[in-house]
């Protein structure tokens, strides 16, 4: 992994270096460092050992932006997770390991983030980003269904000041190209995926219709290939600012499968403006399965999301390499199969250069109590987040967070569940 990492921070010094004699290079990026204590993070158990309840963790993004003109830029971006004594010990050069995954722990990785073109097509208002870059369906609080870096394809054009049309295709998995030969694997082994989206902005109103499509190869999962689509919409209404109003409201289906998966999922937040703080009451609902999967499931399927409403469920004031904890895996982690309703009071502000956020969140499932789901109509659960930010410089801040996460589930399928908390504190500096 060393080697990769030197290969390819070489790469990008070689590549600024081709661009700097016709463009300017703009550098921007983040460091966030701290060190964090909790306890039944994962499992809601405290009688069962959390290995360690206390890590030191780090992550680096640095984009370089290769700007030749307003209508031509090339991106590049990297991104460096280290935990503390696993990753980086004495002798820190040697120790970056092997790439991990978004919801891992385990492990440290330097990845190429982010790698594209951003052009304008000549004499025209078409826009194109072809490369590794970052891809999302709008969404309140993140999208359910896809917001994620991928390989992709996007061009959008500006019809006039209110009209704007979208359009993207995605490669999320390949494993059988022309010059990769593997025994056993055949061609019809894609994950891809292609998004349409049109924005409308008017005086105090904006809405985004939006449809997805995917397909999957037969040889890829299944003996059969199926294909899953969705159709929604995100819209914001700010014409009574500072009152504002946000709402999601989406469905999705597979087809070509035996057993097809189908469900729909809506939001809505209201948001007033103060000087002191930004209160802001969200409501979100999903469908939930019932207790017969033989027509297949009443979950709205997803390909990557990215949604978060609390640090339990993937967002804090820290950036890290995992989330969602112990909802990890659960439709829950992508705001599916229950229903949730919150207060958030952010840009709290008593003192120059300091300003806190809290979230209190309730969530309950959806899904019937005889369905496989461990978080079924008979579960729920609260959440309590605060966070806490002092701004030492204009780019460096001080930031202590706290969340309390209190879980009860089905008795029949989990008994004597325990609370999960943690406490983090540490620095972002963003550039």
């Amino acid at each position: 992994m060393k080697r990769f990492a030197c290969a390819a921070l070489l790469a990008s010094m070689l590549f600024g270096a081709a661009w700097t004699a016709s463009a300017e290079l703009k550098t921007r990026g983040s460091i966030d460092v701290y060190g964090q204590w909790s306890q039944n993070l994962y499992d809601f158990n405290s009688e069962t050992s959390d290995s360690d309840n206390h890590s030191i963790n780090q992550r680096v993004r640095m984009y370089f932006d290769y700007v030749a003109s307003k209508n031509l830029k090339g991106v590049v971006g990297f991104e460096v997770d280290t935990d503390w004594g696993i990753d980086a010990g004495f002798g820190t050069d040697q120790a970056i390991r092997g790439s991990k995954g978004k919801d891992s722990k385990a492990g440290g990785s330097v990845e190429i983030k982010h790698a594209y073109l951003d052009f304008t097509y000549p004499d025209s208002v078409v826009t194109i980003k072809a490369g590794l870059q970052a891809v999302a369906l709008p969404g309140v609080f993140g999208s359910p269904i896809f917001d994620d870096d991928a390989p992709a394809i996007v061009a959008s054009a500006a019809i006039n000041d209110m009209f704007t049309v979208t359009a993207g295709f995605m490669r999320g998995a390949d494993s059988q190209t022309d010059n990769i030969i593997q025994s056993g694997k055949t061609e019809d082994n894609e994950v891809d995926a292609a998004v349409l989206l049109t924005p409308i902005k008017l005086d105090g109103f904006a809405i985004t219709p939006y449809f997805a499509y995917g397909w999957v190869g037969e040889d890829r999962e299944t003996a059969e290939s199926y294909n899953i689509w969705w159709l929604g919409a995100n819209a914001e209404l700010t014409m009574f600012d500072p009152l504002t109003f946000a709402a999601d409201l989406m469905y999705g289906s597979t087809s070509g499968l035996d057993d097809n998966n189908k469900g729909w999922y809506g939001a809505l937040a209201a948001s007033y403006k103060f000087d002191m703080v930004t209160p802001t009451l969200f409501f979100t609902y999903a469908s939930g399965d019932d207790d017969n999967l033989s027509d297949g499931s009443e979950i709205m399927p997803q390909l990557s999301e990215d949604w978060a409403i609390s640090p339990m469920t993937g967002t804090r004031a820290f950036s890290t390499s995992w989330d969602t904890w112990g909802l990890s895996n659960l439709p829950q982690e992508a705001g599916l199969g229950m229903w949730t309703l919150g207060l958030q009071l952010d840009k709290i502000k008593f003192i120059d250069n300091l300003t806190h956020k809290l979230v209190i969140a309730y969530l309950h499932g959806t899904s019937d109590d005889d369905s496989a789901q461990l978080f079924d109509k008979d579960s729920h659960a609260w959440e309590i987040y605060f966070a806490n930010t002092y701004k030492i410089y204009e780019n460096l801040s001080a930031i202590v967070e706290f969340d309390y996460f209190a879980p009860s589930f089905n008795d029949d399928k989990m008994e004597d569940e325990d609370p999960a908390a943690y406490v983090a504190a540490g620095f972002k500096y963003k550039f």
